[in-house]
Order: C-alpha cells, then structure tokens, then sequence
C-alpha cells in the first residue's frame, strides 16, 4: 500500500469503529446516519482533505474510540468495531448469542453487561446496546399479568354493593372483568414456574462452563448438571445449588422450598396437564381441574412472592449477601411489593 491507501483504510476504519460506538450508546438518530459514513468516496477527496481526515482519526477520532473500548470491553479495537459494522450493517442491526459475541470480537466488562447473565443475547439496534434473555422476560410477564389482575380486582370492587337484578343488568360488563383476571392469575402462576426454571437452568449452564469444577463432580451430579432437560423440577430447586457451591442449601420440607412444590405445582400441573382423571395417589390424589377452578389472585400473589424468596435466597446463597441483584430481579420486587 503507497501512504494515500493506508490513510483511506484508516479514515475509513474509524469512522466505521465511531458509528457502531455511537450506535453501542444509543446515539443514533436512525439506520441513514450509520449507513453514510460508509458511502463517502474517499478515494477521490483531495489530498489535502484526506490528510485533514488522518489527521483528525490520529489525534481525536481513535482517542476517542479507545477510551470507549476501554471502558466497556476487555479487548475491542477500531479494527474489531470496523468488522462488527459490515455485521450490523447487513441486517440493520444485531442479536448474537453472549458468548459468541465475546469469542469473535471482545469480552464486555461488567459495567456495560450490568448484572445481565452471560448466557443472555446482545441485541444492537438503533435503542443501543441491550440485553435479552428468560429471566427478563418471565420477570416482566409476572408483573405485568400481577398488575392486570389486581387492577382488574379493584375495577370489580365497585359492582360488588349491587342489588343482584342491577349487577345482571351489567352482565357482559363483570363477565369481561372476570374473564380477564382469570386470564392474568393463569398467566402469573405459570409465569413464576417458567422463571424459576429459567433461573436455575441459568445457574447450571454458566457452573457447566467451569470444565475444572465440573470435572470433580460425580457422574450422576454432572449429568444432572450438564443436561438440565432430563433432571427433575424438584432436584433443580434442590440440589443445584448444593452442586455449585458445595453446602447444602435447603431440602424440599424447608420454606420456601415445600410451599411452592406441595402447593403450589400442583396448580401448575393442572394448567400444564389439565384432565378430568384424578392424580393416583402416589402423586397426592389431586383433582386437577378442582385445582384448577380454585386458581385465584391470591394463590398468585402467594406464588409470585414465593418466586422472588427462592430466588433471592439461591442468589444470596451462590453469591453472598452483599452480592448485587440482577436487574430483573430489583424491577420485580419493586413491582410486586409497591
């Protein structure tokens, strides 16, 4: 390469590496402004423009670029930034798993994840850098179908001091308003197993990288370890985080262990698996669809409350009792004790 090639691969290595950080930030007005950096013909610019633009990426432009990478990556570069652009700019954006996206291009720092979990995915778009992953969405389908249905119980308060012959008058009305907490309760109650299983299937997964910790367990604890879709509900809640730390957590005849699985699952059974037939007694005998018709928003707020003390019990076990929570778990339990 003469000096004028190396100079437009540099210019042009920046301003891409510029547009995906201001991009990573949310600084963005739209997909235009990150496009057009890449059309700009500097092989025809005057030689004087083009080491004006050399100039600026020496002394400004890649200060600025590592200064942002050292700040939230452990090892990006404006090379590495300058190919995540070709990425991004072939589909307008960017969902890559966690890992992958640290093996190909760099590890994040734990001020830019912000407590998300490594197996979460990294989602670029013109919103900036963000986080998806289970535990979010399962936390947030707790909240949401908790509020509609308390929501939804203070809206039925005021038909309840009706004469009979004027609350059938407003027949349709109730029946929607019903309908509609009965909807949320069912979402809520199976929300909070999906969460629960998602969390511990989580701590399992990210125990299951550490191949030097894995290799002391026995067989049968690292096969219930590394293939979480064949172990038990049960022994999810009870023995993986005697598995990861090595102490004894609690068993299921402990709160809020028992609770949950004695009352709690059978509910979810019944929505999981609704029949007529009765459960043989060596599962409790249960009539599922009794169960199921006494599902209200009592049991779900019992189940939801029940869900964030597992969790945060585990938490506190694995990690300390100074550890930071995971952000869906501070949203959720301002959301379900406001």
């Amino acid at each position: 390469m003469n000096g004028r090639s190396r100079e437009i691969v540099k210019i042009r290595e920046a301003n891409r590496a510029a547009a995906v950080g201001k991009l990573l930030l949310g600084q963005l007005k739209n997909w235009q402004e990150f496009l057009e950096i890449d059309v700009i013909d500097l092989e025809t610019l005057p030689r004087r423009r083009l080491k004006s633009g050399h100039y600026d990426v020496q002394k400004r432009l890649s200060k600025e670029i590592d200064a942002f990478c050292s700040r939230n990556f452990g090892n990006m570069t404006a090379k590495k930034l300058s190919v995540l652009y070709d990425q991004i700019k072939s589909h307008r954006g960017l969902e890559i798993p966690l890992p992958e996206f640290e093996e190909r291009f760099s590890t994040i720092k734990p001020r830019a994840l912000r407590g998300h979990p490594k197996h979460a995915t990294l989602v670029i778009s013109l919103w900036g850098m963000q986080f998806k992953y289970p535990e979010h969405y399962f936390a947030e389908d707790i909240q949401e179908s908790l509020t509609r249905a308390r929501h939804i119980s203070e809206q039925l308060k005021t038909y309840s001091d009706l004469p009979h012959t004027k609350a059938k008058q407003e027949r349709d009305e109730i029946a929607l308003l019903i309908r509609g907490r009965e909807f949320s309760v069912r979402a809520c109650l199976l929300s909070c197993f999906n969460l629960i299983e998602a969390y511990f299937n989580g701590l399992a997964w990210e125990f299951s990288k550490d191949s030097g910790a894995v290799s002391k367990l026995s067989n049968k604890k690292r096969e219930m370890i590394q293939d979480s879709g064949r172990t038990k509900f049960r022994d999810k809640l009870v023995k993986y985080p005697e598995i990861i730390s090595g102490q004894r957590l609690w068993d299921d005849k402990q709160e809020p262990i028992r609770t949950f699985l004695d009352e709690m699952k059978p509910f979810r059974d019944a929505l999981v698996h609704p029949s007529p037939f009765t459960v043989p007694e060596k599962f409790g005998g249960h009539d599922k669809l009794q169960i199921l018709y006494r599902l209200d928003l009592e049991v779900a707020e019992s189940c939801a409350n029940l869900t964030v003390d597992i969790i945060s019990s585990a938490q506190s076990h694995l990690h300390g009792e100074n550890f930071t929570e995971p952000p869906w778990l501070i949203d959720l339990k301002k959301r379900l004790f406001a």
